[in-house]
């Protein structure tokens, strides 16, 4: 095989295994918490990059405060804010979010959620993520 042809294969491969896969960005890492699923999109979550997180719950829960904690790292409680949606005898809960990147590889942080249900009782939900420096 000449020079000429090694070279550019050796190119192609290096341009192929250097493409960014698009796939990762769409998984999702799902997450059973009692009655409610928490959906985290993409799996992976990363620093400087919009964050989305999706709660379904039974019908008739409302959300009264949903915060994330800083547990790597002195942060102050970041609030979330959601938008509501109801469909087949659920409640779907949705937002975005970003955070941005500190001196840490990756950030340890704490979900916390409260609901009220149809019976007035409070559900307090928790969930600790990891997210990572782009």
């Amino acid at each position: 095989m000449s020079f000429r042809k090694c070279l550019w294969l050796v190119l192609i491969f290096c341009c192929v295994s250097c493409t960014p896969q698009g796939g990762q960005q769409s998984e999702v890492r799902q997450v059973q918490k009692g009655a409610a699923e928490l959906n985290y999109q993409p799996a992976r979550l990363q620093t400087e990059t919009p964050l989305s997180l999706a709660i379904r719950t039974p019908l008739g829960w409302q959300l009264h405060k949903a915060t994330l904690v800083g547990l790597s790292m002195e942060m102050p409680r970041m609030p979330l804010f959601f938008t509501q949606t109801v469909e087949q005898a659920q409640s779907n809960w949705q937002t975005q979010f970003l955070i941005g990147a500190c001196a840490d590889a990756q950030m340890t942080w704490r979900l916390e959620l409260l609901f009220i249900d149809d019976q007035g009782a409070e559900q307090r939900l928790s969930d600790e993520l990891v997210v990572y420096r782009r």
